[in-house]
């Protein structure tokens, strides 16, 4: 960061490392977080006291990043700079992020990039799909570690916020980048097997 309130500020983004396991967690009625963090396929429900109360586990590897993969992160690396650069107003901050050829890479794709917790408890864990975007399809198992199934990718998503009585709530937005509210019910998620 450089510059001024008077002359403008100037902000540096560095491009970053692409495939970096991050933290994400929810939070269970009983006050335990749901939590992931690693490469692996493995969500952590970390007790009230900050200890690991337990864990998810499934056999599921994470993907090896070869030079398709590497290639994909770079495409999603510059559609999200331009979407940046079309989105700038006249601030006096500068953004300037650096470009695609600085970006690095992690050895291998991490399995799982998000989870929710529904309002009965039940964990929605998202995977990456095969070209390690976030687009795979998404488990739901309980605290138990009981597994419920998987939506596919192209079908019911994780919401972006639960309601009451099976209310699951999208955002969405169309070509202007205008958001709207989409709320559908869910009618029952049965066990499999």
């Amino acid at each position: 960061m450089s510059g001024s309130a008077e002359t403008g500020m100037r902000v540096a983004w560095s491009a970053g490392r692409a495939f970096e396991p991050f933290v994400n967690y929810d939070l269970l009625t009983d006050g335990r977080l749901a939590l992931i963090d690693s490469i692996g396929y493995r969500v952590k429900l970390i007790g009230l006291d900050g200890s690991v109360a337990g864990t998810i586990e499934r056999p599921i590897a994470p993907l090896a990043v070869d030079d398709a993969l590497m290639e994909a992160a770079r495409d999603r690396y510059r559609e999200s700079t331009a979407r940046r650069n079309a989105m700038r107003t006249n601030s006096p901050i500068q953004i300037e992020m650096e470009g695609v050829e600085g970006l690095t890479f992690a050895d291998e794709v991490p399995v799982l990039y998000g989870l929710k917790v529904d309002w009965e408890d039940r964990i929605w864990v998202k995977r990456r799909g095969p070209t390690g975007d976030d687009d795979g399809p998404t488990d739901i198992v309980t605290p138990d570690g009981d597994y419920i199934g998987t939506l596919p990718p192209e079908g019911l998503r994780t919401p972006d916020a639960f309601g009451p009585d099976g209310l699951l709530a999208y955002i969405e937005r169309d070509e202007l980048d205008l958001p709207t509210v989409r709320v559908v019910r869910l009618i029952a998620l049965e066990p499999e097997g």
